[in-house]
């Protein structure tokens, strides 16, 4: 069926072509004025029978590439009835090689001169490979601009031609090796000599581009240095790239021809022999893309110009040459050949205005479609059996009348199913050429919305699952990316988002094609056309007073200011929202201003209340819900551009819909003018009612106040008010919160024990603890404002603590929350010095043993000092400061020797203890009043000792006269010695 749609007008047989042939639109365009719109047959009379000036006449056919003009020409040559004074040649694009080109000009002609010209095509074709045709054109380009001659004052062209020019580079090895690269231009060009233009490229031929110059060679050095110093000199001024480019393709056809073996002039020669020969009969020359003839197009060029009357008598035969060409390449022709060709004739264009289609002006494309949709239910079989004829396929059809009132039909009364006319036109303007929409493309047409269709398509038509979404899919892709202005007027947002509603896939998109293409952009699609796509009547009762979620949102035309009092950088916010809610890609100012709002409402009138804690500062929000630029963390857009990691899942995502859409709009108004958009604040409120639970345990996590962490931050709490002697032997859960909650504060030990190194840590730890302790209060606590928190959450402190009291003893610091892991770290060090701590208490305790052993009195120890005292002062064997020693006495006597037993006990227990009972034991543990009396009897030790080896050695000398009192004092002296050694084992 699809092979009678050929997009190729030398494709297809003349029936197919002449079936499928629409009339085009030319307008003959004369000197400077915009033209005027003739027929076809006109068009053909004025070319074929027209005057001949002085033997030449060139009817040049502008148009863009794919407007037609190359069918026009193609349907010239099928037109052309059989006469035996014309000679036509017909040169058709699919054939523009060397040798296709010269063997259709020169068919069928006797002489010896034609034979020189074909033996050189045959040497061409049969001898000549194409890399070395590659190597001969540079080597004929490089000589052809070394020896162009420069007009005064050119000097841009002057600095690139002679020896040390671009001469140099097309022949050094490093540039050359560049040149010659695999699909760089040089080995295309000369694969169009050798084999013409590709299927599948395009009509536009190859010319050097500045990015086709070797100016990205990284290895320059490799170079010899002339080719170094061109190098430099082009490589360097962009205006010098430019005239270069221009010099090498102004010399390229020579180059070519060269190349080929073929002199130049040579081709003319043989044309003007041509036309010499057939003097008397006419030369009709059908050139479908002149810009795609390879080579010999000066020599062509100069020959078709060439009078054919030279002083009144025709010495050539005069030549109608029709040639398809686009503006560009046209414009870029030599003045003389234009000025010899419109002098001739006037020039035709065959562009057609998109407006006229699009707008329903015209009904050319209608009827163009519409012939080769007939030519497809015909085949090409039944085309060419009824030639010249065309039958119209639908008058076979049983379902005519229907079918046509439900889809309609072309002039020519061809059926437009599966399109009709609305659906028709929004294909052909969505096809169209994204460079050039203005322009009617029949080829884009041809290709996509006719071919392709038909044949993507085909299996959904007959299965009634038609338009299914991969109808016209990349053309509706491309179109949404087109700026608002460019693209396809569409169904209004609120109608959008009706549909979404409604249907699901693939029933809603089938619905929405229906309503773009074949519903004129409106829900008003016939019910025989749903009924034929086998849709039922749409279920959508939807008009601009109806009310949907959010009430005032639906109807946003009707609440919103007219666009006139819309401030223009908020116009262009709702512009671009429409956009991105039909597919385009949202602009970052834009997003950011609605991520922005709806952050905002995030994060606003939260109770922090479940769970109860003390209100986040600003920073801990812009932690928990990213703000600024990582907000897209917090609410991300799909359609918008954001740099989400890979496992981050935002707060609120937007996904690309009509709906959000409407939503978007509603709060860019709300953001410039509150009033105007009360539906927003409802809308705000519903978001942040329906994502609050996610934004509270954001909030907990990122502050670590999750219960896991906080229970480890009891414990640590806990485990540390044991050590600071802040939690009973035997604690209790009130016991245990009080210890959790206790911070520290006013704290000062009372024990005096307590060595330096435990009181510096204890210090340090105590610091530390005070920042973890507030911030688990925040954690279970509520505050006024930003103050301190005045009351905690009882029930979930006691489940906390309850928990904590469990794990107290099995924790690791690298799971205590980042708030009390150095609180934890200093309780460590706390829990290090304890060994030390116990064993300067054991010294103590030792020193008092090792004085006061079991059995015997303290008291009555220190009295016996005391006694010692007073009896060894008389006698001067008191060596130390008396007051001071009295003094000690005294306050000894008021000791508690009970202290000790405690502390032995103490020590006892913490050594046979671990976790947090050692902790609180150690923590609880008072040494002072043991400490002290170690100390007294450590000194009393010493000067009572120092007396006696006084009193001895005196007694020693027999200087001492000793009476009844003073040996008892020594007596008992040396009582209390002795029975310390005893104790000490000695």
């Amino acid at each position: 069926m699809t092979s009678t749609i050929a997009t190729e007008a030398a494709s297809p047989s003349d029936a197919v072509l002449l079936a499928t042939h629409t009339p085009l639109r030319i307008r003959s365009r004369g000197d400077g004025d915009a033209g005027d719109f003739i027929t076809e047959r006109e068009f053909i009379d004025a070319f074929l029978n027209g005057p001949v000036k002085e033997g030449v006449l060139v009817a040049p056919v502008v148009g863009e590439s794919g407007s037609g003009k190359s069918h026009l020409v193609r349907w010239v040559y099928a037109s052309l009835e059989a006469n035996p004074l014309r000679h036509v040649i017909y040169l058709p694009k699919a054939q523009t090689s060397l040798r296709d080109v010269i063997e259709r000009l020169l068919r069928d002609l006797p002489g010896s001169q034609f034979d020189e010209v074909r033996s050189k095509l045959g040497g061409l074709s049969e001898a000549v490979s194409r890399e070395t045709l590659e190597r001969k054109i540079l080597d004929e380009l490089a000589a052809a601009v070394r020896d162009v001659q420069v007009e005064r004052g050119d000097f841009l062209t002057k600095a690139l031609v002679g020896d040390r020019g671009l001469y140099v580079l097309l022949h050094d090895p490093l540039f050359r090796e560049y040149l010659l690269r695999p699909e760089s231009f040089i080995p295309r060009r000369a694969e169009h000599a050798l084999r013409g233009r590709g299927v599948d490229e395009d009509d536009v031929p190859p010319v050097f581009t500045v990015d086709d110059l070797p100016l990205e060679i990284a290895n320059v050095n490799n170079a010899s240095d002339l080719a170094r110093a061109a190098f430099r000199k082009v490589s360097a001024d962009s205006q010098m790239q430019v005239a270069a480019v221009k010099l090498l393709n102004d010399h390229l056809d020579v180059a070519v021809m060269r190349a080929a073996n073929l002199g130049v002039g040579s081709i003319q020669a043989a044309f003007m022999a041509l036309r010499e020969h057939l003097v008397g009969q006419e030369i009709v020359l059908l050139i479908e893309d002149f810009a795609l003839i390879q080579g010999i197009r000066r020599d062509l060029l100069d020959a078709i110009i060439e009078v054919g009357t030279v002083g009144g008598i025709e010495k050539y035969a005069p030549v109608r040459t029709m040639m398809a060409v686009t503006h560009g390449y046209y414009s870029s022709l030599p003045d003389t050949f234009r000025t010899r060709a419109e002098a001739s004739s006037p020039v035709y264009v065959v562009d057609v205005d998109m407006a006229d289609v699009s707008e329903g002006t015209d009904r050319t494309a209608v009827n163009f479609v519409a012939r080769y949709l007939n030519a497809a239910r015909l085949g090409a079989k039944a085309l060419e059996d009824s030639a010249p004829t065309t039958p119209n396929a639908c008058e076979r059809c049983p379902l005519l009348d229907a079918c046509h009132a439900a889809f309609g039909a072309s002039d020519d009364g061809y059926g437009l199913y599966p399109y009709n006319e609305s659906a028709l036109r929004r294909a052909v303007a969505i096809t169209a050429d994204p460079e050039r929409k203005s322009m009617f493309n029949p080829r884009r047409v041809l290709a996509r919305m006719v071919r392709g269709v038909l044949t993507e398509e085909a299996s959904a038509i007959r299965d009634g699952r038609f338009p299914t979404a991969n109808f016209l899919r990349e053309e509706r892709a491309r179109d949404r990316e087109q700026t608002a202005a460019r693209r396809q007027r569409d169904l209004p947002l609120a109608e959008l988002s009706a549909l979404d509603e409604r249907y699901n896939e693939p029933e809603r998109t089938r619905y929405l094609l229906t309503f773009q293409f074949w519903g004129g952009v409106s829900f008003n699609v016939r019910p025989d056309v749903l009924s034929a796509f086998s849709l039922p009547p749409a279920d959508l009762q939807f008009d601009e007073g109806t009310t949907a979620r959010p009430p005032s949102i639906e109807n946003e035309i009707q609440q919103r200011p007219q666009a006139a009092t819309i401030p223009p950088a908020l116009q262009r916010q709702l512009e671009d929202v429409d956009n991105w809610a039909r597919g385009g890609q949202l602009s970052q100012e834009t997003a950011r201003t609605i991520r922005t709002v709806v952050r905002r409402a995030l994060v606003a009138d939260i109770s922090w209340v479940d769970p109860i804690m003390k209100a986040p500062l600003g920073p801990v929000l812009s932690r928990a819900v990213p703000d600024a630029g990582q907000i897209s963390r917090s609410v991300s857009i799909a359609g918008a551009r954001e740099n989400l990691a890979q496992g981050i899942s935002p707060i609120l995502r937007f996904e690309q819909t009509p709906a959000n859409g409407l939503l978007f709009k509603s709060l860019l108004h709300f953001q410039v003018a509150p009033s105007s958009a009360p539906d927003a604040l409802i809308e705000l409120r519903r978001i942040s009612d329906e994502c609050r639970s996610d934004v509270i345990a954001r909030v907990v996590a990122s502050m670590e106040y999750e219960r896991t962490q906080l229970i480890v931050a009891a414990a640590s709490l806990i485990a540390g008010a044991a050590l600071l002697g802040q939690l009973a032997l035997k604690p209790r859960v009130r016991d245990f919160v009080g210890a959790a909650l206790w911070s520290g504060d006013h704290y000062v030990r009372a024990d005096n024990s307590r060595s330096d190194q435990w009181l510096q840590t204890e210090a340090k730890y105590l610091a530390d603890r005070k920042t973890a302790v507030v911030a688990f209060r925040a954690a279970v606590g509520a505050s006024q404002g930003g103050g301190a928190v005045h009351a905690v959450d009882d029930p979930r402190v006691r489940d906390i603590v309850t928990a904590a009291a469990k794990l107290v003893d099995s924790f690791a610091v690298d799971e205590t929350p980042s708030w009390a892991r150095e609180a934890e770290q200093s309780r460590l060090r706390l829990v290090a010095v304890i060994d030390r701590q116990l064993s300067e208490w054991d010294a103590a305790v030792n020193v008092i043993r090792g004085e006061v052993p079991e059995g015997v009195s303290y008291l009555g120890t220190v009295d016996a000092v005391k006694a010692a005292t007073e009896m060894g002062t008389n006698q001067g064997f008191v060596r130390a400061n008396l007051v001071e020693v009295e003094s000690a006495n005294v306050a000894a006597r008021a000791r508690d020797f009970s202290s000790v037993t405690q502390l032995e006990s103490a020590i006892e227990l913490a050594r046979a203890s671990d976790g947090l009972d050692r902790w609180s034991v150690v923590g609880r543990a008072v040494g002072d009043e043991a400490v002290a009396i170690a100390k007294y009897l450590r000194d009393t030790a010493v000067w009572l000792d120092a007396g006696l080896r006084n009193a001895e050695g005196r007694d020693l000398a027999g200087t001492l006269d000793i009476d009844a009192d003073i040996e008892t004092v020594l007596s008992k002296w040396g009582d209390i010695v002795t029975a310390g050694e005893e104790a000490n084992g000695e």
